[in-house]
C-alpha cells in the first residue's frame, strides 16, 4: 500500500489562521525560521489522524492565543488533509468546536467545553467511526512508526521494540534452540522438567538461598556440641548401676505403700462425692419448688413483654418511614417549581439569526434572497421543533413527579393511622403488664422445707453426713518426701551413666553437622553452574536473535544486551549507530538511524506513507527511501515558504 499526502488545511489551529499546502503528493520542502509554525504542520498531521502532537502528547492545545496567550472564543479549530491511498484520494477533517449556552437570567454565553467533529469524503462521522475507518486505511501503530522517524525509538518501550524487531527478523531463536545446540547444556535438559528457563533459574536462585542460609547456621551449631565434650574421668559405671538398682527397690517398696493409702482415699473421696450430690440434689429441690410457685405468672409477662417490645418497634419503623416520605414530598415540589421555571425560559426563547449564516462559507459571499427565506424557514422549523421537545419532556417530567407526590401522601396518611391504632393497643399491653408484676411481688416466698419430698431428701443428706464426719484420713507427708529424695537420688545417676552415651552422641552429631555443611556446600556448587549455564543460553540466544534482527538493516544496528557496573548482563533494546547507542546520537543520526528503520519497516509491510522530518537542515543527505518525505527546514524566512520537489 502506498499512502501520500496530497493536500492539508489548517484553520485556527495552534496560532496559524489559515493555512493550506498542495503537497501534490510528491516530497516538500517547507522552509521557516523558529516559530514560523513548521512543527505545527506537522501537530495538525497527527492531531487530526492520532489526536496527538509531534511529541505523541495528549495534552496540548489546538487553540489559538491572543497577544496576552489568552484563548480566542467562538472561533473553530479544524484540520483536513486528503491522502492519495494506492491513487485513490480519501478526504479526512477533524474540528474541534466550543459549546457555548445562554442561560436564564444571564445576558452572556456560558462556556460549557469543546466538541470534536470528524468527516471523511464529507460524510459526518462518530469519533469510534472515523478512528476505525483510519485504521482500516492503514492500522494505527504502523502508520505512527513509518510517518514519525523518532517514534520507533522514542515512543515504544524496549519490549514493544523488540517484539517488532523479531517479526521482521522472521526468526526466533527459543531457549530450547540454544539448550539443544550444545552437548554442555545435557544438564539443563535433565533438570527442566516441564519449567521454562525463568522458572528454573527462580527454583535455582531459592534453591542456593535455602542452602547457603542453611550453612550459616551449621557451625555455630558445632561449636555449641563441641563446648558440650567433656575430658575423660575414672568414673566406676558398674557401682553406679548398684546403687541405681538398690535406689529403685526403695521407690518400689514406697509406692506399694501409696498404693493402699491411695485406695483407702478413693473411698472416702466416693462417700464425700455422695454427700455433695445429695446436697446439690436437695438445693435444686427447693429451686424447683419455688419456680412452680411463680411460674404462672412469669409466663404472662413475658408474653406481654414480648408483644409490647413488637408494637413499639413497630411505631419506630412507620415514624421513621413518614419522615422519610415527607422528605422526598419536599423534594418533590421543589423539582415542580424548577420545572414550571424551566417551561418559562423554554418558552420565552426568541431565535436569533447570524447574519454570517447567511454568507457562503466557501465564496464568502451573500446568499440571495430566496436561499435567505429557505435558510430562515428552516432555522424557524428547526428552532420551533426544539422548543416543543423541551417542554414535551418537563411536561412529563412533572406529570411523574406529580403522580409521586400523590402516592406518598397517600402512604404517610397509611402509616398515620396505622401508628393511631399500634398506639391505643400499647397503652393497653402497658396497663396488662404492670398489674401483673405488681400482682407478683405481693406474693408471699413460700417456706419449702415443709414439703414431705423436701423433707425426705433432707433426711438423706444429713445420714451421708455423718459418716462423712467420722472418715480418718491418713498423712502421707512423711511417705512423699521420702519418695521425692530417692528420685531426686536415681536422677543425679542416671545423669551421670547418661554421659557415657551423650559424649559419643555429640561427636556423632558434630561428624553429621560437617558432613551437611560439606554437601550443602556441593550442592550449591552445581547450581551456581546451572545458573551460569542459563545465562549463556540467554545470552547466545539473545546475541542469534541481535544477528538476525540486524541483518535487516543497513544503518542501524540494534543492541540486545548491555553489562551493567556490577558486571551482570541486562536485555536492552537498543538502536545503535557506528557502535554509539541511540540516546548518545545527535539529532541528524537520531533522524537518519529512524529513517532506516521506516525503510525496513516500509518492506516488511510493503506499506509507506507521508515522513514528517523535522530539523531537516541538520541532515546533510537522506538516504534512499520509497516514500514520500516531508521536511521542515529551519531557516531565516520570516513566514513559511513551501518548495515541492
Amino acid at each position: 500500500m502506498e499512502i501520500k499526502l496530497f493536500n492539508l488545511k489548517l484553520k485556527n489551529f495552534k496560532g496559524i489562521k489559515e493555512l493550506e499546502i498542495d503537497f501534490q503528493g510528491k516530497n516538500t520542502n517547507i522552509y521557516g525560521a523558529n516559530a514560523t509554525g513548521k512543527t505545527t504542520i506537522f501537530d495538525a498531521f497527527k492531531w487530526l489522524f492520532f489526536d496527538k502532537d509531534s511529541n505523541n502528547k495528549t495534552d496540548f492545545s489546538v487553540k489559538t492565543l491572543d497577544s496576552d496567550n489568552k484563548v480566542i472564543h467562538f472561533i473553530e479549530h479544524e484540520v483536513e488533509a486528503t491522502l492519495l491511498v494506492d491513487g485513490q484520494d480519501i478526504t479526512f477533517k477533524r474540528a474541534l468546536v466550543e459549546k457555548w449556552i445562554k442561560k436564564r437570567g444571564n445576558e452572556e454565553q456560558t462556556f460549557e467545553g469543546n466538541k470534536n467533529d470528524y468527516w471523511i469524503d464529507e460524510v459526518p462521522l462518530s469519533q469510534k467511526n472515523y478512528e476505525e475507518r483510519v485504521n482500516n486505511t492503514i492500522p494505527d501503530a504502523l502508520f505512527r512508526m513509518i510517518t514519525d522517524p523518532l517514534f520507533f525509538n522514542e515512543f515504544l518501550n524496549k519490549d514493544e521494540r523488540k517484539e517488532k524487531l523479531l517479526k521482521i527478523a522472521g526468526i526466533e531463536y527459543s531457549d530450547e534452540d540454544i539448550i539443544k545446540s550444545d552437548e554442555k547444556f545435557s544438564i539443563l535438559v535433565e533438570n527442566l522438567k516441564g519449567h521454562s528457563i525463568d522458572e528454573y533459574s527462580k527454583i535455582l536462585a531459592e534453591r542456593i538461598k535455602l542452602l547457603k542460609d542453611k550453612n550459616k547456621e551449621i557451625p555455630a551449631r558445632i561449636d555449641e556440641l563441641t563446648k558440650l565434650l567433656t575430658t575423660a574421668q575414672e568414673v566406676d559405671y558398674s557401682k553406679l548401676e548398684e546403687e541405681k538398682a538398690q535406689k529403685n527397690e526403695e521407690l518400689q517398696a514406697i509406692d506399694n505403700k501409696m498404693l493402699d493409702v491411695q485406695e483407702r482415699a478413693k473411698k472416702n473421696m466416693a462417700l464425700a462425692d455422695i454427700l455433695a450430690t445429695s446436697k446439690n440434689e436437695l438445693n435444686s429441690l427447693k429451686i424447683k419448688l419455688e419456680e412452680e410457685h411463680i411460674k404462672k405468672y412469669s409466663s404472662e409477662i413475658i408474653s406481654l413483654t414480648n408483644e409490647k417490645s413488637t408494637l413499639e418497634n413497630s411505631l419506630r419503623v412507620n415514624t421513621s418511614d413518614i419522615g422519610e416520605l415527607k422528605l422526598q414530598v419536599e423534594k418533590d415540589n421543589t423539582r415542580k417549581q424548577e420545572l414550571y421555571q424551566k417551561w418559562d425560559v423554554i418558552n420565552s426563547q426568541i431565535l436569533k439569526l447570524d447574519p454570517q449564516e447567511f454568507i457562503c462559507p466557501t465564496c464568502k459571499r451573500e446568499y440571495s434572497e430566496d436561499k435567505k427565506e429557505e435558510l430562515t424557514k428552516q432555522f424557524e422549523s428547526n428552532f420551533n421543533e426544539y422548543k416543543e421537545k423541551e417542554k414535551k419532556a418537563i411536561n412529563e417530567e412533572g406529570q411523574l413527579v406529580n403522580k409521586r407526590i400523590e402516592e406518598n401522601n397517600n402512604k404517610i396518611t397509611t402509616l398515620e393511622n396505622e401508628n393511631v391504632e399500634i398506639t391505643k393497643k400499647l397503652e393497653v399491653v402497658s396497663e396488662k403488664l404492670q398489674h401483673l408484676k405488681e400482682e407478683q411481688q405481693k406474693q408471699e416466698v413460700i417456706d419449702v422445707t415443709t414439703f414431705p419430698e423436701y423433707q425426705l431428701k433432707k433426711q438423706t443428706v444429713e445420714k451421708y453426713q455423718k459418716e462423712v464426719d467420722n472418715l480418718t484420713n491418713e498423712d502421707t507427708t512423711e511417705i512423699q518426701s521420702r519418695k521425692a529424695t530417692i528420685v531426686e537420688q536415681i536422677e543425679a545417676i542416671n545423669k551421670e551413666l547418661s554421659k557415657r552415651e551423650g559424649q559419643e552422641e555429640i561427636r556423632e552429631n558434630i561428624e553429621k553437622n560437617e558432613n551437611e555443611e560439606k554437601t550443602n556446600a556441593q550442592k550449591i556448587q552445581d547450581a551456581e553452574h546451572q545458573q551460569f549455564l542459563i545465562e549463556e543460553v540467554k545470552k547466545l540466544k539473545v546475541e542469534m536473535n541481535e544477528s538476525a534482527i540486524n541483518s535487516k538493516f543497513e544503518l542501524v544496528k540494534f543492541k540486545l544486551l548491555s553489562e551493567r557496573n556490577n558486571g551482570k548482563i541486562e536485555q536492552v533494546c537498543e538502536a545503535t549507530v557506528n557502535g554509539v547507542p541511540y540516546s548518545d546520537l545527535n539529532n541528524a543520526h537520531k533522524i537518519l538511524a529512524g529513517l532506516d528503520i521506516i525503510k525496513t519497516l516500509i518492506k516488511f509491510h510493503n506499506t509507506s506513507a507521508p515522513i514528517f522530518i523535522d530539523n531537516r537542515e541538520s541532515i546533510n543527505q537522506l538516504c534512499d527511501i520509497n516514500a514520500q518525505v516531508i521536511s521542515l527546514v529551519v531557516t531565516e524566512d520570516k513566514e513559511l515558504r513551501i518548495e515541492v520537489v
